[in-house]
C-alpha cells in the first residue's frame, strides 16, 4: 500500500519524480495526484504533513473504491514464496488451485490467477533482494567446476575421454583461470588450486569453494551445515590460507565464480569445441591462450582497462607469497602394528618402536616422506621404499632382545613350534632366520611356513628336507617351500595306481567251505538253486537223489 505522507514528505523536499518512485514504491500517476492535493490544500510543510491523522490521509486520497482486503480473500503470499523455492517447488497454477480452496467471509472473492501471480511476483520483487559485495584485493579466490566438459581423443584408437574444466576467479579484478582435469577427484582438484595460485603469482587470504565433498564433509546425517574436510584444509594451510564452503543451494555466495564460469564457458569451451586435441597437455595450452586473452580484454567494466592491468596494479601486491617448496599430494592410510614392530604399506613394511605393537596407527604419506602416528603424536617417519615385499627397518625401534611376550615373538618359538613337525622343519625354520639382518624380520614367513603343515605335517617335513638337502638349493622361504609342497602333492596325485586283473571262475576256484559270491549283484534268481549253491552238477544230485 502507498504511503502518501512519505510522498508528499519527498514531494516538499523538491525530489523529482523518478527518486521518488524509487524510494516509495509508486506509480508516476500517485505522485502526480499528491502534489495536486498538496497544493489545493496548501500544504507547505512537513509539520503540517506529520499533523494529518490517518484518517485524513484516507479521505484525501479515496478514489470511491473498496479496500482490497475487504473484497477479496486474503492468502499467505510468504508462505506461497517459500512452496515455489527448493527441489520439491509448487508450480503457481497448483498454488492457485489451493487458494481457491481457501474460504473468506461473506460477499469476498478470490483473486484471478493473474492478480495471483502478479502479488507474488511484487512480493519477491521487494524482499528478495541483493547486495552489491565490496571486494579486497587480493582477499578471495572463487573456485568451482565447469558444468560443460572436454574431451581429448587417442589419436591410435580415436577413443574419446571426458576432460572436467577447473575454474578460479578473483572478485576485486575481474582475474580468471581455468585448467583441465581427468576428473573431479581430490588429487586433480588441489594441483587445480596449484596452478592456480601460480598463475596468480600468489595466495589469497580465502577460498570459497563449493560444498563438493573434495573440499567438504557433512557435519551429522540430515544436517546440511558441513565443515573442511582433513585433506583439503591440510593444503591450505600448507599455503597459509582457509577455506570457506558455500552454503547448501546459495550459488550467490560464489557469484563471481558462476559469472567466470559463464565466461570460460563461452570464451573458452565454446570457442575450442571444433578442435580435437590428443593429450591433455595439448589441451591445457590451448586454454590457456584463451584464458590469457579474456585477461587481456579491453574495455572491461566500462574502462579502458583489463582484468590484467587491474590486478597488476591494485590485487597482486596484496596476495601471499608461494610456500618456498611446491605443494605435494598426502595420502592417508590406517594399519595395525604387527608383532614384529612394522606396519605394512602397498607390500612394503616399515618399522615402528617394538612398545607399539598391535595398535592402530595413522599413516600420512606427503610426496616421498612416510610418517606413522600414533593419539596424534609421530612415532616413525620413513623415506617410501620403491621395492616390493622389503622391510625398511630403523635399529633403534628393535628390542634389546626378542623374548616371547604377549604381543612379540621369538627365535625360540618358532623352533620349538618346527620342533613338533621334524627336524627338517627346525633346520628350515632356523636357515630362515638367520639369513635375515634383523632377526624379527624373518618372524612372519616363520608363522607362514608352519601354518602350511597344519593339515599334512609330514608332506611340509618332507618338503623341508628336500629344500635343506639340495645342494644348489634356493633360499628358504614361504614361497620356496610352498611351491614345493604344491610339486609333491602333484606327484602324489600323478603316480599310476595298479589292479590285479579279475580273476574267473574257472581259474580260481573258491577256498572249501565258502562260496563264490562274485557279481551276485548282478545274478539272478538261478543264483540261488541247489546247484549254484552246493557246486554240485546235476548228474550229482541225480545220484544223491537214487541212493536216497
Amino acid at each position: 500500500m502507498t504511503d502518501y505522507r512519505l510522498v508528499m514528505s519527498q514531494l516538499l523536499q523538491g525530489r523529482s519524480y523518478r527518486e521518488i518512485e524509487a524510494i516509495a514504491g509508486c506509480s508516476h500517476r500517485t505522485i502526480a495526484k499528491a502534489k495536486k492535493i498538496c497544493g489545493e490544500r496548501e500544504l507547505t510543510t512537513e509539520d503540517q504533513i506529520e499533523a494529518l491523522t490517518a484518517e485524513e490521509i484516507d479521505a484525501l486520497f479515496t478514489d470511491g473504491r473498496k479496500n482490497a482486503s475487504i473484497d477479496f480473500v486474503m492468502f499467505d503470499v510468504a508462505a506461497a514464496v517459500k512452496k515455489r523455492s527448493g527441489k520439491k517447488k509448487l508450480p503457481l497454477r497448483v498454488l492457485w488451485a489451493n487458494y481457491l480452496e481457501t474460504e473468506g467471509a461473506p460477499g469476498q472473492r478470490h483473486y484471478s490467477y493473474q492478480r495471483f501471480c502478479q502479488i507474488i511476483g511484487e512480493y519477491v520483487e521487494v524482499n528478495d533482494l541483493t547486495m552489491r559485495i565490496a571486494h579486497v584485493p587480493g582477499h578471495t579466490m572463487q573456485v568451482d567446476w565447469a558444468g560443460t566438459t572436454m574431451a581429448i581423443f587417442d589419436p591410435v584408437t580415436g577413443s574419446r575421454t571426458r576432460v572436467s574444466v577447473f575454474v578460479a576467479s578473483l572478485p576485486y579484478s575481474g582475474m580468471v583461470f581455468a585448467c583441465g582435469c581427468l576428473d573431479e577427484k581430490a588429487a586433480n582438484w588441489l594441483d587445480a588450486h596449484v596452478q592456480a595460485f601460480e598463475y596468480f603469482g600468489g595466495v589469497t587470504q580465502v577460498v570459497v569453494p563449493d560444498n563438493t565433498s573434495t573440499a567438504s564433509n557433512q557435519i551429522t546425517r540430515g544436517d546440511r551445515a558441513r565443515e573442511v574436510n582433513h585433506a583439503y584444509r591440510d593444503f591450505l594451510e600448507y599455503h597459509h590460507t582457509a577455506a570457506v564452503p558455500t552454503r547448501a543451494v546459495r550459488p550467490r555466495d560464489k557469484g563471481h565464480v558462476e559469472s567466470g564460469v559463464k565466461i570460460v564457458t563461452n570464451w573458452v569451451i565454446g570457442r575450442l569445441a571444433d578442435r580435437r586435441f590428443a593429450s591433455l597437455d595439448d589441451l591445457g595450452e590451448a586454454i590457456n591462450v584463451q584464458v590469457d586473452q579474456i585477461n587481456d580484454r579491453i574495455p572491461f567494466r566500462g574502462q579502458k582497462i583489463s582484468r590484467r592491468e587491474l590486478f597488476a596494479e591494485h590485487e597482486q601486491p596484496q596476495l601471499l607469497a608461494l610456500p618456498d617448496a611446491r605443494w605435494q599430494p598426502v595420502t592417508w592410510r590406517k594399519s595395525k602394528v604387527n608383532r614384529d614392530y612394522h606396519v605394512e604399506i602397498a607390500t612394503v613394511k616399515y618399522s615402528v618402536p617394538h612398545t607399539f605393537a598391535g595398535q592402530l596407527v595413522d599413516v600420512k604419506i606427503t610426496g616421498e616422506t612416510l610418517a606413522i602416528m600414533c593419539d596424534g603424536e609421530v612415532i616413525a617417519s620413513h623415506a617410501v621404499s620403491g621395492r616390493r615385499h622389503s622391510y625398511v627397518t630403523d635399529p633403534e625401534h628393535v628390542p634389546a632382545q626378542h623374548l616371547q611376550s604377549s604381543d612379540l615373538w621369538s627365535r625360540a618359538y618358532f623352533v620349538r613350534q618346527a620342533h613338533k613337525v621334524g627336524p627338517c622343519t627346525v633346520a628350515a625354520i632356523s636357515d630362515l632366520l638367520d639369513r635375515q639382518r634383523i632377526e624379527a624380520q624373518g618372524y612372519r614367513s616363520c608363522q607362514n611356513i608352519l601354518a602350511l603343515g597344519k593339515s599334512d605335517k609330514q608332506l611340509l617335513e618332507r618338503a623341508c628336507g628336500q629344500l635343506v638337502s639340495e645342494q644348489t638349493r634356493r633360499a628358504i622361504s614361504y614361497t620356496a617351500v610352498k611351491q614345493r609342497l604344491a610339486a609333491l602333492r602333484a606327484q602324489a596325485a600323478a603316480r599310476p595306481t595298479t589292479a590285479a586283473e579279475p580273476a574267473t571262475a574257472a581259474s580260481v576256484a573258491p577256498p572249501a567251505g565258502q562260496r563264490d559270491t562274485t557279481g551276485a549283484h548282478l545274478a539272478g534268481p538261478e543264483q540261488f538253486s541247489l546247484s549254484a549253491l552246493t557246486g554240485a552238477t546235476g548228474a550229482d544230485l541225480t545220484d544223491e537223489g537214487g541212493a536216497k
